[in-house]
């Protein structure tokens, strides 16, 4: 056997092994996201190993999934952390969300199905009849998420796509923050703002569909500015 091989330099996973490893990190992942796990809660391999039923290494590839995520932080000689997000991270979050989704829509215009964009539609409805609830912050950002994500989707960009996915946990994690400083906004503002990108996308309008994404964009990331105006305030702090 070729002691240099793909297999034996560990480049290839057996399936079960790589399945498992998923599984442990959408675990954690979900218990991060729901706010189980809190931010700086240690994550001990060895804990987690024998509360899932399995070994370290799983977990140990799920950690590494999660820190590729941005939701996990690893310290040198301390371990693994549930990671801390500030509001620096929360505007770097939304302005690349920002550039990522502005081509979306560009390739969107270019690529979806008016069936795809209907979509979108049939989502700003699932919205709007949750706002007339009792509705959770959960299933509203589990929404909000869905409508964004599905935008790059059908942008046809694969790119695009796979750097989305990439940031969905802290993208998730910020606008559940965001809901939980304005629990009203599906309400007041969001059904809106999204109902008039996807009119822009119907009509195969794209300055009107940008223009509409980022004043989207601008609204929803205030609250962001205003943490930070405070940071940099000392008076506020007392």
């Amino acid at each position: 056997m070729d002691r240099n091989s793909a297999h034996n330099n560990g480049l290839l996973i057996a399936p079960s092994q790589r399945t498992l490893s998923d599984y442990v990190a959408d675990q954690l992942r979900q218990a991060i996201l729901a706010g189980q796990l809190k931010p700086n809660e240690r994550l001990l391999e060895e804990d987690i190993a024998e509360s899932m039923e399995t070994s370290r290494g799983p977990v140990r590839d799920a950690l590494k999934i999660l820190e590729n995520e941005g939701l996990v932080d690893r310290q040198s000689h301390r371990g693994a952390f549930v990671a801390q997000l500030h509001p620096e991270d929360f505007l770097e979050i939304y302005t690349l969300r920002e550039a990522l989704e502005t081509l979306a829509i560009k390739y969107a215009i270019k690529n979806a199905t008016d069936q795809q964009i209907n979509f979108l539609e049939d989502l700003v409805h699932s919205m709007e009849g949750l706002s007339k609830k009792d509705y959770s912050q959960v299933d509203a950002t589990d929404l909000d998420v869905e409508f964004h994500h599905t935008l790059c989707k059908i942008s046809g960009h694969k790119r695009v796509l796979n750097m989305w996915e990439s940031l969905s946990g802290q993208i998730r994690l910020v606008l559940l923050k965001h809901r939980l400083v304005h629990p009203d906004d599906l309400r007041v503002r969001s059904v809106s703002w999204h109902e008039k990108i996807v009119n822009a996308l119907s009509e195969r309008d794209t300055e009107k569909a940008i223009a509409e994404l980022r004043t989207h964009m601008a609204a929803s990331s205030e609250w962001v500015e205003t943490l930070l105006q405070d940071e940099s305030n000392p008076a506020s702090k007392r």
